[in-house]
């Protein structure tokens, strides 16, 4: 790979940069801080939802941007900005043959390991936590601009960090290093953090000041500690882990281990503050356990190992055909939670098609007995059954209380109530929900983080309804504004991402020109149709799509 231009880096979310590069400057207080926050929704949401878990621990909750940032101090802000901005960078739908999940699963562990280090020798464990978090980016960025490589991941993910470093020159030629430092240049960061990401496997200048170098061996440390978890020799891990502790900080076997007892427990604390996904995880004295029973293991006559195989696929068969059982039932009941085919509410129609067996999308409309409509769409983040779940509890509270709060502004704010009260591992909803009268065609609209309503006249967009208030289950006692408008004889459509992510022939994915095109295309055709009509151009021959899908039409 030759060297990188800055135009073919990741570009960071500007409004967090910006606030990063503030927080660094003379004469800046909080008030500035927080008008540059309150300039992007989605920044102040994720900053309050960061600062009332049990990441930081704080005794009250923190209802206002100002006190976010003066409880949390510049510093603190600017390296939980910079650890937001990095997740955002690149996305899943930039790399869809990329486990990414998995990747910020693993930076994850090396952040933990590296605060925990902190705290036990008396360093900064939010810079700490920040470089733990960055200091393997590059290798994102890389797979990133050499997709074709993407297979080579899990070799990379189960070698040692010097094992790994190695295996990146011979792929890539070049390092998460190199990158890194490159990166850290481009998006202009604080200098510490930029030789910490550069320089934490080659070592630092004789001139690097002390605070910097005990930052980078911190990172060394922590990329050797997160390696016990997940690198495929163990044993060597621990054995360099160890080593490395000792040599850097004074810390002897007992309190290393000591150390890397508590990665586990911290793991899912610092997933739900920061919004990641993680599995379960493993507990140190399993690892040690499987260390030591690898020479064992490897003297297992063949007869005996072909044995083991047997019996682990036929439990592998068992467990699978129990699963397929439990899901579709699991899909049974989500689909029984949505408006029935063929209802006779007149002028709605909608449709949801699930990427999995389960989904996190759903809609729903029904008549009122004031003779008007009520309706909605949401999709819930993240996928699998945890979504699901989330799914199933949203949809069952909206036509619960949607029967008896008649206005959408009321409804969407109990619904944030009652989700934040049972919030599942930091996720969150985004609903748009409504009232409309056949009879005026009056629409009464409220977007909780959802995407923009579009009202279509034949071929033309009249206009859009963007988001004014973020999703629910983020910030507590949140308002949702409404606003009215007549249908006249227009089509309302509302939609999930799904839509806008979904691919058509060619790989080109639809986006917000191309949902506008079709809409216009095919307009003239009856409103089931024109939902089929939509659908078919989006699944193509294969059927398969990347994530849930989710529509909804009002005829004016």
């Amino acid at each position: 790979m030759d060297t990188l231009k800055p135009t073919e880096l990741p570009a960071p979310p500007q409004e967090a940069i910006r606030l990063v590069h503030a927080c660094t400057q003379e004469g800046v207080d909080a008030r500035d801080l927080g008008d540059i926050i309150c300039r992007d929704p989605t920044l102040a949401a994720e900053l309050l939802r960061v600062a009332n878990s049990a990441y930081f621990g704080f005794a009250s909750e923190i209802a206002s941007i100002p006190r976010a940032v003066t409880v949390i101090g510049q510093k603190a802000l600017r390296n939980l900005v910079l650890c937001l901005a990095m997740r955002d960078a690149l996305r899943a739908e930039q790399l869809p043959a990329f486990p990414v999940e998995q990747f910020w699963e693993a930076a994850l562990r090396r952040a933990v390991c590296a605060r925990c280090l902190a705290s036990l020798v008396h360093l900064d464990a939010e810079a700490c936590f920040t470089v733990g978090l960055l200091q393997d980016f590059g290798l994102l960025v890389m797979f990133h601009l050499m997709q074709h490589r993407i297979s080579e991941w899990r070799r990379l993910h189960e070698a040692t960090p010097d094992a790994r470093l190695e295996l990146e020159h011979q792929l890539f030629q070049t390092s998460h290093e190199q990158v890194g430092q490159q990166l850290a240049r481009n998006w202009n960061l604080p200098t510490e953090l930029g030789i910490a990401m550069g320089m934490h496997h080659a070592g630092t200048p004789e001139n690097t000041p002390a605070a910097t170098v005990q930052l980078c061996r911190v990172a060394e440390c922590a990329d050797w500690m997160a390696a016990v978890f997940s690198a495929e020799d163990k044993r060597l891990a621990v054995r360099e882990c160890r080593r490395l502790l000792d040599e850097h900080f004074g810390i002897k076997v007992e309190q290393c281990d000591g150390l890397l007892d508590q990665v586990a427990g911290h793991m899912q604390e610092a997933a739900i503050a920061f919004g990641f996904q993680v599995g379960a995880q493993p507990e140190f004295g399993e690892v040690l356990r499987q260390a030591n029973m690898c020479l064992l293991e490897e003297n297992l006559s063949f007869q005996e190992m072909n044995w083991q195989l047997e019996q682990i696929l036929r439990e592998r068969d068992r467990v699978a055909a129990e699963l397929a059982r439990e899901l579709e039932l699991a899909r049974e009941v989500q689909r029984s939670l949505l408006p029935a085919e063929g209802g006779e509410t007149r002028g709605v129609v909608g449709l949801n098609l699930s990427a999995r067996e389960v989904s996190g999308d759903f809609y729903d409309f029904y008549r009122l007995h004031t003779g008007q409509v009520a309706f909605c769409i949401a999709d819930v983040s993240g996928k699998g059954m945890n979504a699901a779940m989330l799914m199933a509890k949203t949809s069952s509270l909206y036509r619960c209380l949607g029967k008896s709060i008649l206005d959408p502004s009321r409804l969407l704010a109990m619904l944030n109530r009652e989700i934040l009260e049972t919030s599942i591992r930091g996720m969150f909803v985004t609903m748009t929900a409504g009232i409309f009268d056949p009879e005026s065609r009056v629409v009464r609209l409220a977007n909780a983080g959802h995407l923009p309503s579009v009202v279509m006249h034949d071929r033309r967009l009249v206009r859009e309804y963007p988001a004014d208030a973020p999703p629910l289950g983020i910030v507590p006692e949140a308002e949702f504004p409404g606003v009215d408008f007549c249908l006249e004889d227009h089509s309302l459509y509302l939609y999930t991402d799904g839509l806008l992510e979904a691919r058509l022939a060619g790989g080109r994915r639809l986006e917000r020109e191309g949902l506008l095109e079709l809409l216009a295309r095919h307009s003239d055709a009856a409103p089931v149709e024109r939902l089929q009509h939509i659908v078919a151009a989006v699944r193509g021959d294969s059927g398969v799509m990347d994530d849930d899908l989710t529509l909804l039409m009002i005829e004016g």
